[in-house]
């Protein structure tokens, strides 16, 4: 994912967007279609997606938590948990219309790189995507957890140590950054 100033060009991005229900499935790949990414993949089965991750490199991989045979965790743990699939360290969105910190926390822990809440907003979506592209959390690989680096400071930063996400978070509050509801519309026009 190449940034270009403030916008993220996603033209050469290639995703995998995985959900058991057609209807949110498209509705996700319409979104990502609007962002103009480059080529989306998407499968309704954890089983697809299985096969697809060991065969085809992405760029970003969005996973929906409720899936029948195999949860969106267990399929995220399964992309972390082999160094030789070609998409072990790839940005993994997990989608989930129900966000306590309880499942905040066993998506992060799964090697998730975020959780984001459906019904999904496109400019939420947008804000995550480009969070995760200017991430520069390192990749931890340990015994009992793979992803990326999930620790918080609890403790105000010195002035000589600032926030390593600052630029990331500023464009995330920036309300500049939020469509429109004509670039919403257009999305589906």
């Amino acid at each position: 994912m190449a940034a270009f100033g403030i916008r993220l060009d996603l033209r050469k991005t290639k995703a995998l967007v995985v959900d058991d229900n057609p209807q949110s499935l498209e509705l996700i790949s319409q979104i990502l279609s609007g962002f103009r990414l480059g080529k989306l993949r998407s499968c309704q089965s954890a089983g697809e997606a299985r096969s697809l991750v060991a065969r085809e490199k992405f760029d970003l991989i969005l996973i929906d938590f409720a899936m029948p045979e195999e949860d969106g965790l267990h399929l995220a743990r399964h992309i972390r948990s082999d160094p030789s699939l070609p998409n072990h360290t790839a940005p993994i969105l997990i989608l989930h219309g129900y966000t306590p910190e309880h499942m905040v926390i066993q998506a992060r822990d799964a090697g998730a790189n975020m959780i984001v809440r459906k019904p999904v907003a496109p400019a939420i979506l947008l804000s995550r995507i480009e969070w995760i592209a200017r991430d520069t959390r390192h990749f931890v690989e340990s015994d009992d957890y793979c992803g990326p680096d999930r620790r918080i400071r609890a403790i105000p930063l010195s002035p000589e140590n600032p926030e390593r996400r600052r630029d990331a978070l500023a464009l995330v509050h920036d309300p500049e950054r939020a469509m429109s509801q004509d670039d919403i519309s257009a999305l589906f026009g």
